[in-house]
Parts: structure tokens; C-alpha cells; sequence
């Protein structure tokens, strides 16, 4: 979830970034030798709301066997068809990717199509589909969680480093007000049995820093903002494999 939401910020910082500047994103040593600035987007952290009582799985339900399929858009198309190999029902759509959608409101699921009111817009993924199969070995849990996440802007001119700093800042709280569900793909695989979700996150700016260090015998000015950002983390544990769906072709009778 870490990565997920750096490389969010990565994305949202960069148009907002002079191209000369390089933004890195997870932990850093800070400028390499011959940088004359660098912009970071790290989470350091996220921590799991502490559960109560002794019981470690008081909050658990029964896990189920998920999948997840994503369509681009031309900007045209209404109808998504599931693909054979999909086994369950729609649970969620998103259109955007972290944008659900309202069933019956937004969009229909007519057999194994999943069909539009308005096309979803032009985008390399534009639509993400959720199917919920059956009960499996496992669990699902869902936890309040936070997460700590910095900006920091360095600069060898003195003064530069606080304007760069204003303009990530000003592109990450733009960010923010359209933060959307994040689906970790990268630390959970598809075909891993195991899916992490950071739910209905917010983020609020909680300080800005700056000072003056040396990093590899060369001074620099450096300006932070941190920020925390709460919300909820779904786990997803589904363990074995789901069951082949057999399909009545025809019926006889005798």
C-alpha cells in the first residue's frame, strides 16, 4: 500500500515539478552527488488501528474467492463484457479506478455484461470490476488504519528550495480532495489469494519543516511537508481454489 500511494503522488506531483527536477518516491538518502535539487514522495508507515480485547480475529468474516478485471475505454463504448474465465458476481465497478459506481443508478449488470448509462471515459483503465465467488478457507477484514506520508523539496540555491516545495504542496492537496480507493496490486498478485484495499482515505497536511544540511560534503536547503491519512484497510486472505462451474448444455428427457 505504500507504493501504491507513492506512486499516486508521483503521478500528481510531476505536471506541477519542473521537468529538471527528479522526484523519487520511498525512502531516500537524499540528493545524489551533482544534483542542484530533488523532490521526494515517501510513506514511511501505516499503521492498524490496535484491536480490542485479546482476540486477534474479532473482526474477521468469512473470506470468498475474488477476482478482478480491468477494461481501457475509448471513450465511446457502454457495454464490458466479462471475460469466460470470470467464475462470480459483480460486486463493485469502478469507473474511474477508486470511483465506485452506484448499481442500478450508474450502470447495470445484464448476464456478463456490465453495461454503462454514460461511456466511461478514455483512459488505458478506465473501468475495474470486482467479482465476489464463493465462500473459501481464509478471511476478510477491514481495519481503520494510518499512514504517514512526507514531500520533501531539496535545493543547493538557497530559496529554492521553499517555491519547490509550494508547488508539490499545492499539487498534492489538489491531489487529496480526489484520492480515490487504492487496490496494492503490487504487494498482493492476482493469483496470490490475497487482496489489500486502502478504503474512503483522507488526507490532511499536519506540518511543513526546513533546514539546512550536508549530504555527501555538499550543503543543502531542504523544505518538508508531512501529512497523515486515515482510512480503512481491507484484507483479503482466500485460501485454496475455487471450484470448476460446470454449464447445463442441454436436458433429456427420459
Amino acid at each position: 500500500m505504500l507504493v501504491a500511494l507513492e506512486s499516486y503522488f508521483h503521478d500528481a506531483l510531476r505536471p506541477a515539478v519542473p521537468d529538471a527536477v527528479e522526484i523519487s518516491t520511498g525512502p531516500s538518502l537524499g540528493p545524489v552527488a551533482g544534483a542542484e535539487s530533488l523532490v521526494e514522495v515517501c510513506v514511511s508507515q501505516l499503521k492498524l488501528e490496535p484491536l480490542p480485547g485479546l482476540d486477534l480475529a474479532a473482526q474477521r468474516e468469512a473470506a470468498y474467492f475474488a477476482q478482478v478485471h480491468r477494461w481501457a475505454s475509448d471513450g465511446k463504448k457502454v457495454d464490458f463484457e466479462l471475460p469466460a474465465k470470470a467464475l462470480g458476481q459483480v460486486a463493485e465497478v469502478e469507473s474511474p479506478p477508486g470511483r465506485p459506481l452506484r448499481r442500478g443508478d450508474d450502470y447495470v449488470v445484464d448476464g456478463r455484461t456490465v453495461r454503462f448509462y454514460q461511456p466511461p471515459a478514455l483512459a488505458d483503465v478506465a473501468v475495474v470490476v470486482f467479482l465476489r465467488g464463493a465462500r473459501s478457507a481464509g478471511f476478510l477484514e477491514r481495519r481503520r488504519c494510518e499512514l504517514s506520508l512526507v514531500i520533501r523539496a531539496w535545493a543547493r540555491q538557497s530559496g529554492a528550495a521553499d517555491p519547490l516545495l509550494s508547488a508539490a504542496l499545492a499539487a498534492a492537496l489538489v491531489a487529496s480532495a480526489d484520492l480515490g480507493n487504492l487496490d496494492d496490486s503490487y504487494a498482493s498478485p492476482a493469483d496470490s489469494g490475497v487482496r489489500l484495499r486502502l478504503l474512503r482515505p483522507v488526507m490532511s497536511l499536519s506540518g511543513i519543516h526546513r533546514s539546512a544540511e550536508t549530504v555527501a560534503e555538499t550543503p543543502f536547503f531542504r523544505a518538508e511537508a508531512e501529512f497523515l491519512i486515515r482510512g480503512d484497510l481491507e484484507q483479503l486472505v482466500a485460501l485454496g481454489e475455487p471450484e470448476a462451474e460446470g454449464i447445463i448444455r442441454e436436458v433429456r428427457k427420459a
